[in-house]
């Protein structure tokens, strides 16, 4: 995924916003009430690491099937530094 496009805030603010709802409710669902001990916050960093960038990913892939265009403006923009 070219690094540019982690630079737009329009890609990561959802990216990160969904992810740590879901890693938020990740943790709910394992029974571990509030991040309390460094244990807790661990699995929670975790949890969220891991969503993020697979969300990054499928995204990435999104972008490239339904916005080809936009994908190639990124791809030339990395290009051209």
């Amino acid at each position: 995924m070219p690094k540019n496009l982690q630079k737009q805030w329009w890609f990561m603010f959802p990216v990160t916003f969904i992810s740590g709802y879901a890693a938020f409710l990740l943790v709910q669902a394992a029974g571990i009430g509030g991040l309390e001990t460094v244990a807790q916050m661990l699995v929670f960093a975790l949890c969220f690491a891991a969503l993020r960038a697979g969300l990054q990913f499928v995204s990435w892939l999104a972008i490239v099937a339904f916005l080809p265009k936009l994908a190639k403006s990124v791809v030339d923009q990395e290009g051209a530094k």
